[in-house]
C-alpha cells in the first residue's frame, strides 16, 4: 500500500468514526437526552408532588403531541367534553398540565404519570368559578381505569396513524423535520403498539401496583408524608384524614 493509498484510507476511517460518533449524539440528544424540569415545578413540595416527574416517563411515558391531541381525534372516547378533565383529572388555572401528569423531556418531551394521579381531586365552586385543588385527601375523582381504556380505544381506531396524528400536531406546534421523522415511523407506531399491548401505560408498574393498594409502596407513602410538611390550612386537614385511611 503505498503512502498516498494509506492517508486516503486513513481519512475515510476516520471521517466513518466521526459520522458514527455524530449519529449516536444526534440519536442520544433526541432520544436518551434527559432535561430537568422547570424550576417552579421544584419549587414547594405541593408543586412536586402535583406536577413532579417520579421517573415513569423512561419506562411508561408518552409523547407529549400524541398525549396532547388524542382527545382531539377521539372525543367519542371519552365520557364527555373537556378532554382529560372529562375523566375527573384536576385542573389549576394557568397551568398547562392537569394535575397528576408530569412532562419531561427524556430525549423527546413525554408526559407520565405521578402519585397525585390517584391522590389528588378538585371540590367544585359553582359553574363559573375554578374548582379547588386538594393534592391528596380521600375524596379522589380521577378515573384511571378509564384512562387506561380511552387509550386502547384509541389505538383500536384505524384513525391512530401517523397522518392524521401529525395533521392535528400540526395545529398546536411546527416539527422539526428531524421530529416529523422520528414522530412519523418510531414514536406513533410505537406508542400504538404499546397502547394495544399492555394493559398499564402512562404510569409504571411500581406506580400502577400503588394505586391498586394505596399501602402498599413505602417510597410513595414518604412522598405523601413529605408532602404533609408543605401544605397548610384545609388542605393540610384533608391529607392529614387521608393518612389516616392508610394507617
Amino acid at each position: 500500500m503505498t503512502v498516498t493509498h494509506s492517508k486516503k484510507y486513513l481519512l475515510i476511517v476516520g471521517l466513518l468514526l466521526l459520522t458514527g460518533i455524530l449519529a449516536g449524539l444526534g440519536i442520544w440528544y433526541k432520544m436518551f437526552r434527559v432535561a430537568a424540569q422547570p424550576a417552579w415545578i421544584n419549587a414547594n413540595a405541593r408543586n412536586s408532588f402535583l406536577y413532579g416527574s417520579v421517573d415513569a416517563e423512561k419506562s411508561a411515558g408518552i409523547p407529549y403531541w400524541i398525549w396532547l391531541t388524542l382527545p382531539r381525534i377521539f372525543p367519542e372516547y371519552l365520557p364527555g367534553p373537556g378532554g382529560y378533565a372529562s375523566l375527573g383529572f384536576s385542573w389549576e388555572e394557568t397551568l398547562e398540565m392537569p394535575v397528576g401528569f408530569s412532562k419531561r423531556t427524556v430525549g423527546y418531551v413525554r408526559v407520565a404519570g405521578n402519585c397525585a394521579l390517584c391522590h389528588a381531586y378538585s371540590t367544585s365552586n359553582g359553574p363559573d368559578a375554578a374548582p379547588t385543588v386538594f393534592a391528596a385527601g380521600p375524596g379522589h375523582t380521577a378515573e384511571v381505569q378509564r384512562l387506561l381504556a380511552f387509550y386502547k380505544q384509541c389505538a383500536q381506531d384505524p384513525r391512530f396513524n401517523a397522518d392524521n396524528l401529525l395533521d392535528e400536531i400540526s395545529m398546536a406546534t411546527k416539527l422539526s423535520v428531524a421530529d416529523k421523522l422520528i414522530y412519523r415511523y418510531i414514536l406513533i407506531p410505537k406508542t400504538r403498539e404499546r397502547f394495544l399491548q399492555s394493559d398499564i401505560v402512562i404510569v409504571d408498574s411500581a406506580l400502577w401496583q400503588h394505586s391498586q393498594n394505596p399501602r402498599s409502596g413505602t417510597i410513595f407513602r414518604k412522598h405523601l408524608q413529605d408532602l404533609e410538611t408543605g401544605l397548610k390550612g384545609q388542605e393540610k386537614d384533608q391529607l392529614d384524614m387521608y393518612l389516616k385511611t392508610l394507617r
